[in-house]
């Protein structure tokens, strides 16, 4: 594990490298399974589950909850809205991603560089873009 690291509520299944300045925070649990690699900055909040044999590139924010908006509260006391969120086996998440709360990347799934994943993507596709859309299927 790399230094300045913050953990909290992990489960690491199997083997795991994480590089530096790395935050994941069990909203109660992350489940990490063998093989995983996080490389620097990155942040995660919720309940995740997170297959084998998963890369994730730097500063990818992966988070399980947001706020509210009901009109009447202020927003700094609108309630939690928190969703699961599960990645396959095989997925490969790029640099400066945002995977929000509810959304399940299926195996061997290919997240571009930069994108924000608002909705499920399916098995084996490559996703870009923000929100992000299939491009293609790997073959």
């Amino acid at each position: 594990m790399g230094s300045h690291c913050v953990f909290t509520g992990i489960e690491f299944l199997g083997t795991a490298k994480v590089e530096p300045y790395c935050r994941l925070i069990g909203d109660p649990v992350i489940r990490i399974g063998d093989n995983f690699y996080a490389n620097a900055g990155c942040h995660f909040l919720g309940r995740i589950d997170i297959g084998r044999d998963v890369n994730i590139g730097p500063q990818t924010i992966i988070w399980g909850r947001d706020h509210g908006m009901a009109k009447n509260r202020p927003m700094c006391e609108q309630e939690h809205v928190k969703e699961p969120i599960a990645i396959g086996d095989d997925v490969w998440i790029g640099a400066h991603c945002t995977i929000l709360k509810g959304v399940a990347i299926g195996r061997g799934a290919v997240v571009g560089a930069g994108s924000v994943v608002t909705r499920d993507i399916p098995e084996y596709a490559v996703v870009v873009g923000n929100p992000a859309r299939v491009l293609r299927y790997r073959e």
